[in-house]
């Protein structure tokens, strides 16, 4: 346990049969890293979809989840009094939290789903999730900029480091340039604030670890005046997200392996048609789809001609795609707690008036919301309650339990370190 499946980075079809495969992914969750290393304490997130409620007599638990369960579930033995808990990996890995009741599983893939379950019987009542942190995202924040002229060809918003494949990019790069006769316009956020650009465009990464480092130097053996091919931003503020989506004719992912990928939903909210490796995560996801519709294509093979022809195909045919519209239909925050409450077999048996598909309907839902936290429901899901539904580093959420504890009337057992 613990081992990152690195095999598994640069080859996409492994000669295993499939149960050891899933063994090898599921073998390393971030968790553990939050485990291990008190100084990542203050980076626990504690996420709240849905709030505790308690409204005319009736108390409904809220929905909370993590990458540091195990940590909250040692630490406040009560937690399950206020909260559905669900474990966050962080990755295409079942979680390790063997006492959460829900995993994000990031894909619905019941054959794994079995294996799973089978393997571990204790762990047979947990409930799977295909949704991961990526899909809680806000998406009328991050949404297109209207009348915004497309100036970048290819955008990614990704580390340099080994996982992400930035060598196959940049060579589908110069078979781009040498089939097409055309220099793409390349623009790639490595968000990594210890680099900075010099004066003639190129990225100064030497103060990068050696495992960023080890890959940009490769990038520019393999370009040469890389700055021609790719413009490196060292950092992209969040705010700024949307305009530099709004820019592109399309947004590519070179990765193979890793966990749902936040850019990829990100480019589709923002409409912009997503470039992926047919065979990304195909082991964790089974038949389920990186994406619905025409919101983008899949590389047929891992190879750079492979991705360069499908990057042709998608920005000189933009008329063909409608990443924003399937995104809008599919995910999202509303879709996210509609999955929520849908799969959790608690909240059908005691949402009041539940109804399959219609919790932004709600009434009870919103005005529990309106009387215990003076918002509706819909502004406690798009961003009016930092304070109670995302809360990170574990004195702050120690503060939000204990809070919420009082205010509904729960005995609380905080375990000291």
């Amino acid at each position: 346990m613990g081992v990152w499946p690195e095999s598994y980075m640069h080859n996409p079809n492994v000669d295993k049969p499939i149960e050891q495969i899933w063994d090898d992914i599921d073998a390393y969750s971030f968790e553990e890293r939050y485990e291990d290393d008190k100084n990542l304490h203050n980076g626990i997130l504690f996420v709240s979809p849905i709030p505790p409620l308690n409204y005319k007599g009736k108390f409904l638990k809220g929905f909370c989840y993590s990458q540091g369960t195990r940590i909250l579930l040692d630490k406040y033995p009560d937690l399950k009094k206020l909260y559905i808990v669900c474990a966050n990996s962080m990755f295409s890995s079942y979680p390790w939290s063997a006492k959460a009741d829900v995993y994000f599983t990031c894909y619905k893939n019941e054959a794994r789903e079995k294996y799973y379950k089978n393997k571990y019987p204790d762990r047979k009542n947990i409930v799977c999730l295909p949704l991961q942190d990526a899909d809680w995202l806000n998406e009328y924040t991050i949404a297109p900029i209207p009348n915004t002229v497309k100036t970048i060809d290819v955008f990614a918003v990704s580390t340099p480091f080994p996982v992400k494949n930035l060598p196959v990019i940049a060579k589908a790069l110069l078979v781009y340039e040498q089939k097409y006769g055309k220099v793409l316009k390349m623009t790639y956020a490595i968000g990594q604030r210890c680099t900075h650009k010099r004066e003639d465009g190129s990225l100064d990464y030497s103060q990068l670890g050696d495992y960023g480092k080890n890959v940009l130097i490769e990038v520019d053996k393999i370009l040469g005046d890389t700055k021609k091919y790719i413009n490196f931003e060292p950092y992209i503020d969040y705010k700024d997200l949307s305009k530099y989506y709004s820019s592109s004719r399309c947004a590519v992912l070179g990765s193979l392996i890793e966990g749902k990928n936040r850019f990829i939903s990100e480019a589709m909210s923002c409409d912009t048609p997503i470039v992926v490796f047919k065979d990304f995560n195909k082991y964790s996801r089974g038949d389920y789809p990186v994406f619905f519709g025409n919101s983008g294509e899949y590389v047929p093979e891992f190879t750079p001609e492979s991705l360069a022809d499908t990057i042709h195909k998608v920005i000189t045919s933009p008329q063909n795609y409608e990443p924003r519209k399937n995104y809008l239909i599919h995910n999202g925050r509303k879709n996210f707690v509609n999955t929520v409450v849908d799969s959790i077999p608690y909240y059908r048996e005691n949402l009041p008036d539940w109804q399959e598909g219609r919790i932004m309907d709600n009434v009870w839902l919103d005005m529990a919301c309106w009387d215990n936290y003076h918002m509706s429901y819909h502004d406690y899901v798009y961003g009016n309650s930092y304070a109670t539904s995302y809360v990170a580093g574990l004195e702050k959420i120690d503060t939000l339990l204990q809070t919420l504890s009082t205010k509904f009337g729960i005995s609380w057992y905080n375990k000291q370190d």
